[in-house]
C-alpha cells in the first residue's frame, strides 16, 4: 500500500475483537471490496488496554457499499440469536 492509496481510506468499523475484524475484512473482500485491518497485533505488543482495538478500514469510494454489506452480514446472526 503506497502513502497516496491511504489517503483515500477511511476507517468504517471498530471491532469487539480482532477474530471479527478478520472475519468482516473476508466477508468485504468476498464482495470485491479493498480493505485493510489495522490495530489487530497491538494486544499481544502491550496487552488487552481499553481503547486498543481493531479497525477495519475502507477505500472511502466503497465506504458506503461496504457498511451495507457488513450490515446484512450481521442481520442473519441478529435473527437467529435466542430469545431471552
Amino acid at each position: 500500500m503506497t502513502p497516496d492509496d491511504r489517503k483515500e481510506m477511511v476507517r468504517l468499523a471498530t471491532a469487539p475483537h480482532p477474530m471479527q475484524a478478520h472475519i468482516w475484512e473476508q466477508a468485504l473482500q468476498a464482495e470485491g471490496i479493498r480493505c485493510h485491518v489495522v490495530g489487530d497485533y497491538l494486544d499481544a505488543g502491550v496487552g488487552d488496554i481499553p481503547g486498543l482495538t481493531a479497525e477495519l478500514w475502507v477505500d472511502s469510494a466503497d465506504a458506503a457499499r461496504a457498511e451495507a454489506i457488513l450490515l446484512e452480514h450481521e442481520k442473519p446472526a441478529a435473527e437467529t440469536a435466542p430469545s431471552a
